[in-house]
């Protein structure tokens, strides 16, 4: 039995006692090499897969930084904030461009913190691969929305 077949038989048997007990479950594993990424495609949307470079990088981070540890701990927390992906016509009128600042003080007011966007457009090419999915943007370049743009926020619901 190879380790792909193994490791999906384990999770299916896994998420059967939960379904018979009437429980919702998702299934946390950290992937050692690499190498075994095809492991990740068996999983579904909500299950965790965790390598041990991403684990030392957060690490890494919490020790230098102290308030790193305190935003790690809310995200991991199953009570603690989540990543979204808002409609931007939630935070300001789309009918104008509008830069980062803005968006990110109209998610402040709702509780929430703006960390990005998903803006997609025929003409912009995606150099990076990402979706048009952009971390960290510059505050202060205005830009143009439509309906279909998202904002990634931090949110608790």
């Amino acid at each position: 039995m190879t380790g792909l077949s193994r490791f999906a038989e384990d999770v299916a048997f896994a998420r059967s006692i939960a379904e018979e007990a009437g429980r919702h479950s998702s299934v946390v594993s950290e992937m050692i090499d690499a190498r075994n990424r095809e492991l990740a495609e068996v999983t579904r949307a909500d299950d965790f897969v965790v390598s041990n470079k991403l684990v030392s990088l957060m690490l890494a981070q919490a020790s230098e930084n102290e308030a790193m540890a305190a935003i790690f701990d809310d995200l991991l927390d199953e009570e603690g904030s989540e990543i979204y992906m808002r409609p931007v016509s939630d935070y300001v009128a789309i009918d104008k461009p509008v830069n980062f600042y803005t968006i990110a003080l109209s998610a402040l007011r709702r509780g929430e913190v703006a960390i990005g966007y998903r803006r997609q457009r025929q003409d912009d090419p995606d150099h990076r691969k990402l979706g048009g999915v952009v971390v960290n943007p510059l505050k202060s370049e205005a830009l143009g929305y439509t309906a279909a743009d998202r904002v990634i926020v931090l949110a608790r619901d």
